[in-house]
């Protein structure tokens, strides 16, 4: 059996099926975002990850007796989703900031002369939509960010680096390269973090989680007493394009949702 998790935007899913992709259980709860201000939109970082465990434990709980032999699980999130916690306690140290959030817009009009270097390496464009100004915000707004900074006990990553971290008892900070992919922070043709644009916007490399492939040995859910392996993370764009199976290449596939986002498969090589 496989458990899914999918941390959409209006709601938590997670859902279990056997090895011929017949769904076995469901379990799903909706989430609300928070706006304190004009163009702050957010969670809250507990909540939501107590949402998410409570998800888990329902759908595993509806398993009839005798078939609880979970063997993999895979985590699907909102992409452009930023958080900051203490990575020692796990503490929160920022709301979830969603990637509807333009709080930072202002900020990053200052490298608009840098634009296209920016599109060369990470694919996007300049965009508070990303998560570099977000993360920027964090350091510069809230104190308790800047003191985990000066105290060596800092993490920022996207919202996945966060659920990763604290639904896997090994409690490692990692990334899927998906999601890596949506900081506005990621180079695309070396598959790393860009110290160009880490100096650029004066972010610390060491709180950065490091990046693993989407398939990786995440670590170990510890949930209703069962110990599955987190096995894939990816965005919940990405794992849409294969909700019929393999993708086609010579399809374009539309999604959606919050927002809609039209993708194909282009091949090994970036294409601008």
């Amino acid at each position: 059996l496989y458990l899914t998790i999918d941390q959409g935007g209006h709601a938590i899913r997670a859902m279990i099926f056997d090895s011929q992709c017949q769904r076995l259980t469901e379990a799903h709860e909706d989430i609300t975002t928070i706006q304190p201000q004009a163009n702050h939109v957010e969670y809250d970082a507990s909540t939501l990850l107590e949402t998410i465990k409570r998800t888990i434990t329902t759908a595993i709980n509806q398993l009839p007796p005798g078939r609880h032999n979970l063997c993999g699980a895979a985590l699907a999130t909102q992409r452009s989703n930023i958080v900051c916690w203490n990575d020692i306690s796990g503490e929160p140290l920022s709301p979830i900031i969603s990637w509807q959030d333009r709080r930072g817009a202002a900020w990053l009009e200052q490298f608009s002369e840098h634009a296209d270097d920016i599109h060369r390496i990470t694919g996007l464009f300049l965009s508070a939509h990303y998560g570099a100004s977000k993360f920027r915000w964090c350091l510069d707004k809230l104190p308790r960010v800047r003191h985990a900074l000066e105290s060596n006990c800092l993490a920022i990553g996207p919202m996945a680096s966060f659920l990763i971290y604290h639904l896997v008892k090994e409690r490692p900070l990692l990334t899927d390269p998906v999601n890596a992919s949506r900081t506005l922070l990621w180079d695309i043709e070396h598959h790393d973090w860009s110290p160009r644009l880490l100096r650029l916007f004066d972010l610390p490399t060491t709180a950065l989680p490091k990046c693993v492939p989407t398939r990786h040995p995440y670590g170990t859910l510890d949930l209703s007493g069962h110990e599955i392996p987190l096995t894939i993370v990816t965005g919940d764009q990405a794992a849409a394009l294969f909700a019929h199976g393999k993708p086609e290449l010579k399809t374009i596939y539309v999604t959606i949702g919050t927002g809609a986002f039209i993708q194909r498969i282009i091949g090994p090589k970036p294409q601008f």
